[in-house]
């Protein structure tokens, strides 16, 4: 199987969008990119809650004749305040930082350091919701990293520029870890692409068969699935998008086994 090579570094994917004040990382390299949380939007929805809150406060409790009337008032509205204000700094420090060989992960004060050769698995998901009968349109992100110490966290529409931080992050754990699993093939073992889904130097298993590569004719995405399709003219198996990890590096596989997919 051919090796991926680098991206030209004019390429639209790996230009640079650092910010010029972050230095770079003895160990991780230059800065590619950074995305800190979005802070715009939480902070709307707290003012909204607050807002609303408020006036049902000061139209209920606040309303009643009684000297109990006022602190209570004020003591539940303190409280409202204070629980948007621990959701705001809960989401508000935390930052996404890629570097040409890792990316950094900032949750408050802790910091935490992965190098692209500790990801096992990467898996994409991104769907596009509607909201108000149509009126308001948005895309819904949620890319799920596990490293091969075990470890397993999510990112999300938190950060800023999500779309570009999960491409980005996609392309550098490619380089590294497509390498690694055709090796892995060569030494006659089976590669797993999540939970239903393993290919190997024999052929495809998915739902408990198998297809030989002979028989393998080609796929088809669509639906929120990937349709494996053998020789035979007939779907062999439908697998979930969201329940495939690594699924760029899967594709380049399969299309290294057929002239033309579909």
């Amino acid at each position: 199987m051919t090796e991926p090579t680098t991206p030209p570094k004019d390429s639209p994917v790996l230009a640079s969008a650092a910010p010029p004040d972050i230095p770079p990382d003895p160990v991780l390299g230059a800065v590619i990119s950074s995305h800190p949380s979005e802070r715009g939007r939480p902070l709307l929805y707290s003012a909204v809650i607050a807002g609303v809150i408020s006036v049902v406060l000061n139209f209920t409790i606040a309303a009643i004749p009684e000297w109990w009337s006022p602190p209570l008032t004020v003591i539940l509205m303190a409280a409202v305040v204070l629980a948007l204000g621990w959701y705001l700094l809960h989401i508000w420090n935390r930052e996404i930082i890629l570097y040409e060989r890792g990316f950094s992960y900032r949750e408050g004060s802790q910091t935490v350091f992965f190098q692209y050769a500790e990801i096992r698995a990467l898996r994409l998901r991104a769907e596009r919701k509607a909201y108000f009968g149509g009126l308001i349109r948005r895309a819904v992100y949620r890319f799920t990293v596990t490293t091969t110490a075990g470890e397993v966290f999510t990112i999300t529409n938190l950060y800023r520029r999500t779309a570009e931080l999960g491409e980005r992050l996609n392309e550098r754990v490619d380089l590294v870890l497509l390498p690694r699993l055709a090796a892995q093939i060569e030494r006659g073992e089976a590669v797993a692409f999540g939970e239903r889904l393993s290919l190997s130097a024999d052929g495809l298993r998915a739902e408990g068969g198998t297809l030989a590569w002979e028989h393998f004719a080609g796929w088809e995405v669509g639906g929120g699935h990937i349709r494996l399709k053998s020789t035979a003219g007939e779907v062999w198996a439908a697998v979930p998008l969201a329940e495939i990890d690594n699924i760029t590096i899967l594709l380049v596989m399969l299309r290294a086994r057929v002239t033309k997919p579909g």
